[in-house]
């Protein structure tokens, strides 16, 4: 069995000849990567905290992460579902290409988790709550299918850091285009996406082209070495650290959000750095992306216990 980081993450199960009942049901659990769906959920929750100047009621605060969890699950199943070829290569042990799942189980879990996610936010939250959640999940299934392949990976920062303005305007859809605040979240979530899809990118199977060897995927519209994906990634990982410690300053949390991004940004830099002078060693790279992440879910856990201390 791999490790629960490993499947959670979206890098899949050992794959086996067959599964038990146990482990075929599990793979409804890691097609939906709940560590970062989870972390993405607390983007979200990290956004209205932010936007409400405080914990917004208990029961608001519990519908709006479920219908955030039910967002990003679908996103996930559904790029697994688009990816159920190209997985066979690239990541044989998801739920999918290891057979303890069939494709049409990741579309109908995707579909099932959309619906429910946008009914909660019609029903509980506001028009332009719902507006700005509808158009993140279109785009977000519209990339999986089309934008990823023919345009490239830089194509899903904008589109992934939509969830601070779904936070955002479930409790402040007023303040969208008044305040800076969103954007600043916006553009922090840019840099770091950027380079958390740039280390993931030579974690693919290597194409070579004329003696070059280029990524599967392109960056924008054309593909890169290996070498320069990464130094990208590290690049990209330096300007959202920074941007993380501002974000401490201009939110009024002090040192309860710099010192863990100023700790976590070493990590993740470290890790980075060294993937970038050997960017074809593969557990290097998962090490990076597994930094990388982890970066970001401190970030949200501690603007929360920030906000929540502090409001």
């Amino acid at each position: 069995m791999a490790t629960i980081t490993q499947r959670w993450m979206g890098q899949g199960n050992t794959v086996k000849a067959g599964y038990s009942i146990s482990e075929k049901l599990a793979g409804w659990v890691d097609i939906t990567r709940p560590i970062l769906t989870v972390m993405g959920a607390l983007g979200v929750a990290s956004a209205a905290a932010l936007a409400n100047r405080g914990f917004p009621t208990w029961y608001l605060a519990l519908t709006g992460f479920l219908a955030a969890l039910l967002a990003f699950a679908g996103i996930h199943a559904f790029n697994d579902y688009i990816d159920t070829h190209r997985d066979t290569s690239c990541w044989p042990g998801r739920p999918i290409p290891g057979h303890r799942l069939a494709p049409y189980h990741a579309l109908l879990l995707s579909v099932v988790a959309f619906i429910a996610a946008l009914a909660i936010v019609w029903v509980f939250f506001n028009p332009l709550c719902f507006a700005v959640s509808a158009i993140a999940v279109v785009l977000g299934c519209i990339y999986s299918a089309y934008l990823r392949d023919n345009i490239g990976y830089l194509v899903l920062p904008p589109i992934q850091s939509l969830l601070w303005f779904c936070g955002w305007t479930a409790f402040s859809p007023a303040t969208l285009f008044t305040s800076w605040m969103p954007w600043v979240l916006y553009l922090f979530s840019i840099a770091w996406q950027s380079g958390h899809i740039m280390i993931y990118s030579p974690l693919h199977p290597i194409r070579k082209t004329k003696e070059a060897k280029l990524t599967q995927v392109p960056v924008l519209f054309a593909k890169t070495s290996p070498q320069k994906a990464s130094k990208l990634g590290f690049i990209f990982l330096w300007l959202a650290t920074g941007m993380g410690v501002f974000l401490g300053f201009y939110t009024g949390l002090g040192l309860i959000l710099i010192i863990p991004v100023c700790i976590m940004g070493i990590i993740a830099l470290t890790t980075s750095y060294q993937f970038m002078i050997n960017a074809e060693n593969f557990s290097k790279g998962i090490k990076s992306f597994q930094a990388a992440t982890y970066f970001m879910l401190v970030t949200r856990v501690f603007i929360l216990l920030g906000v929540f201390f502090f409001s």
